[in-house]
This record gives structure tokens, C-alpha cells and sequence, in this order.
């Protein structure tokens, strides 16, 4: 009787489960109108006439020393006999078209050109020897620069309207591209821009990463003038939300700047999540055993194709080659109607609000507060983590309150003028809530 009744539990439990699951709201497509959306689309083929992808497009240069590029020439220009020009930098070794069709595809239909440099060393051992950033550096300019000079490109291009969107390891390579003698560009568009290995288990370093020279992005970075646009994923573990904030700080001559960030929404299924590769789209060829080992010890999830694609990396881009250096974003809602978390804009160089920072004397991950109220759960929504803050700024005119618990309760702080460290009035590590005034 016993097993039947126990039997009887665990089919009901399966039947009430899986009831759950298939009832479970679905996140919104593709926008139908405005950045994002097919609004803009004027062609589905190349030049040459073969469809969209990887395979139809100019394939140059060779991957075994890291100067494999790939450009696409749409049908139909943009402006009808020329069209600006997209470069876009990847993450890392993730060294194929593939895993960003969605993107290089939304913008080609709208008639730009792309430019897709390997600038990483190709193959097995490429993947263990590609350990120096300002050679990958200049193997992208080199790449970007050789397909830049191809007759059907110089035929068609404005090559005085180029704009460098990357992800990634390709943030990296962004901060430093004026300075690496890179192609002069109308803005930039980092998404999720990774600036160091802090975030990626020692193993893993080991093995693929070696001894890593890095960029001296801070010091290369000033050289940018042109607009820039972050984006960065609070659930992010490898461009973690401090690491992004530090390449906001270093465009230092940015003509205007702004950074982004957003939220996983777990609400419906599948969930949207703000993770590292959050901006790919499919995983290309790389090897599943390698996409294992980075989504369980990075805490990535796989390469999935989802809006916020659209709604939120897409539309950044659109927006730039609109000549907008801001949006207003819309995630759109779940199939019962209920708003999917927004993205927040947490720091602009136009801004004056309150700002506060991880760490004393204004380091670690910065966010701006305009006037208003920010329980627990509004703040992680931006990044802050709870008991996390050690330094605030406040501009003239302005009052922050800090709170020891959620909702405003426990013991608070007013500060009217800047506190470079909260330890000074006994505050450091304890914020929960704030209010803006």
C-alpha cells in the first residue's frame, strides 16, 4: 500500500511540475517597431547574392597567425550607393561569425557593412599560445585595415562612418584601438567589455591562458573621443559589474560616455539571464566539452538566442548608427503581460545625481541615484549588492540617506557633501536601502 500511495505522490508531483513548467509565461520576440526590430530590414542576401552567413561572405586572410577576417557586403546599401561600416570584436577565442549571427545578420539586412577580424592565433594550439593582448591588438587593426582596402569594400564603404561595437575580450581590445592605431570611428558599443582574467579560475588560466600580457587599457583608453556606449550584465561573473565600472572611469576623454546595466529576470521560462555571453547567440563551433567547462565553473550559461538579443544588444548598436548616444530600452513583457525588469542607466557623463561606489575612495563598481527610493531589491536590480558600500558622492543640491536595513529601517546616514570612505562615520559594508533627495 505503502509504495502505491508513494508511487501515486510521485506522479502527481511529475504531473503538477510539469503543469507548472508549461504554464510558465514566455518572454517576448523580436520588437516589431524602433532599435531592435526588422523595421529597418531593406535586403536578406549578400552582394554576391548567397544568404547571410559565413559561408557567402569575403573570407580572407589566414587564421593560423590570427589575421582571418570575414566581411559582408550587403545586397542593398544603406544609403544606396555606399554604406557605413560595422567592426565588430570578439570575445576571446570565441573566434567564429557564428556565435554572433544574430547580430551581424540584424545589421546587414538593414544594409551596413560588417567586418568580423580573428584576432586571435585559430586552431588547437592557438588556443594555448595566444597569450600577448597587444598582439591580438594588432592583428585586428592589421585584419580590419586589409579587408578597409579591398575594392568591393572601398567601392561601397564610407570609410569616414565606422563604428566598433564588441563583446568581451573585444571590450578590451576597443579601449585600446585609437591608441593601437586602429581606423578612426563614429562611436563604440561595448557590450559586457571584459578588462581583466581576475574573474577566471586559476585552472583555467593555467591551462588556456598562460601568462597573459595585458592591455594597458587605462592608459590607452584617454585616446577615445567619440561617444561610447557600455552595456554590462549584473549577473555577469567574468565582466563583472566593478570591472566594467573601471572602463567607464577610463574614458577619461570620451566625447560623452554612458553605462548600462540589466538584471536577470527569472520569471518566465526559459529565463532571460545577464551572464558573460549574454550577447551571443549560438555557440558556433565550439567544441561542447569547452562550453561545459566555462558555463560550470564561470557560471555562463549556454549560448542562446533570446530578446534581449534584440531588445537590448541590437538596440544599442541601432542606436549608435542612428547617431543616438542614448536609449531608452524596452525588454518588453512576458506572454501574461508583465514587464520584464528594465535596464537602468547607472552612470552617464551628462548626468549630475548621486553617485555610490563598492569601495572607498570611490573605486569598485559605481552606480548613479537620481532623486528617489531604493529598497534592497532596487539596488541589486542595478548591481549593488547588499552590505557592499564603502564611498558616496553627492553633488550640491543633493541628500542621500543611507539605511542599515531594507525598506529604510535600522540606523541611517545623511550626507549632504562627498564621503570618500563610510568607515570615517561608522557606515562601511552596512547599506540596505537608500533614499535620494
Amino acid at each position: 500500500m505503502k509504495k502505491i500511495v508513494l508511487s501515486a505522490v510521485c506522479v502527481l508531483t511529475l504531473v503538477v511540475t510539469g503543469t507548472m513548467a508549461f504554464g510558465a509565461a514566455s518572454p517576448p520576440g523580436q520588437p516589431s517597431t524602433g532599435y531592435g526590430s526588422p523595421q529597418n530590414y531593406i535586403c536578406s542576401t549578400l552582394y554576391n547574392g548567397g544568404p547571410i552567413d559565413h559561408n557567402n561572405c569575403i573570407d580572407m586572410g589566414d587564421s593560423a597567425v590570427g589575421t582571418r577576417c570575414w566581411v559582408y557586403i550587403p545586397s542593398v546599401l544603406k544609403n544606396g550607393a555606399t554604406a557605413p561600416v560595422v567592426v565588430y570584436l570578439h570575445g576571446f577565442m570565441v573566434i567564429v561569425p557564428p556565435v554572433y549571427y544574430g547580430q551581424i545578420a540584424h545589421l546587414v539586412r538593414q544594409g551596413y557593412i560588417v567586418i568580423f577580424p580573428e584576432y586571435n592565433l585559430g586552431g588547437f594550439d592557438g588556443m594555448f599560445e595566444d597569450t600577448d593582448q597587444y598582439a591580438q591588438l594588432a592583428r585586428a587593426v592589421e585584419a580590419v585595415d586589409a579587408a578597409l582596402a579591398l575594392p568591393d569594400v572601398v567601392q561601397r564603404a564610407e570609410l569616414d562612418n565606422i563604428y566598433l561595437a564588441s563583446h568581451s575580450n573585444g571590450g578590451m581590445m576597443s579601449l585600446g584601438w585609437i591608441a593601437g592605431g586602429g581606423v578612426p570611428v563614429k562611436a563604440m558599443i561595448m557590450q559586457h567589455p571584459s578588462i581583466t582574467m581576475d574573474a577566471i579560475p586559476q585552472f583555467v588560466k593555467d591551462l588556456f591562458l598562460g601568462d597573459m600580457i595585458m592591455l594597458d587599457y587605462a592608459g590607452m583608453a584617454p585616446q577615445i573621443t567619440c561617444p561610447v556606449i557600455i552595456i554590462g550584465g549584473v549577473d555577469d561573473t567574468i565582466a563583472k559589474p566593478e570591472h566594467v565600472s573601471a572602463a567607464y572611469r577610463s574614458l577619461t576623454n570620451a566625447s560623452t560616455k554612458v553605462h548600462y546595466i540589466y538584471p536577470s529576470d527569472t520569471y518566465g521560462d526559459p529565463d532571460l539571464e545577464s551572464d558573460h555571453v549574454a550577447p551571443c547567440q549560438d555557440d558556433g563551433a565550439l567544441p561542447g566539452w569547452l562550453l561545459d567547462l566555462m558555463s560550470g565553473m564561470m557560471g555562463m550559461s549556454a549560448f542562446e538566442f533570446n530578446s534581449d538579443d534584440y531588445r537590448v544588444h541590437f538596440a544599442a548598436v541601432d542606436a549608435a548608427l542612428a547617431g543616438q548616444n542614448r536609449l531608452t530600452f524596452n525588454r518588453g513583457t512576458w506572454s501574461d503581460g508583465k514587464a520584464v525588469k528594465p535596464v537602468y542607466k547607472i552612470a552617464d557623463s551628462t548626468v549630475t545625481a548621486v553617485t555610490v561606489y563598492q569601495h572607498a575612495n570611490y573605486d569598485g563598481y559605481m552606480v548613479q541615484l537620481p532623486k528617489g527610493s531604493y529598497t534592497l531589491s532596487a539596488l541589486n536590480d542595478r548591481g549593488i549588492k547588499n552590505d557592499d558600500l564603502s564611498s558616496v558622492k553627492v553633488p550640491a543640491g543633493f541628500k542621500a540617506t543611507l539605511y542599515r536595513d531594507n525598506n529604510y529601517g535600522g540606523t541611517s546616514k545623511i550626507l549632504t557633501t562627498d564621503e570618500d570612505n563610510l568607515a570615517h562615520i561608522s557606515f562601511n559594508d552596512v547599506v540596505s536601502s537608500i533614499k535620494i533627495e
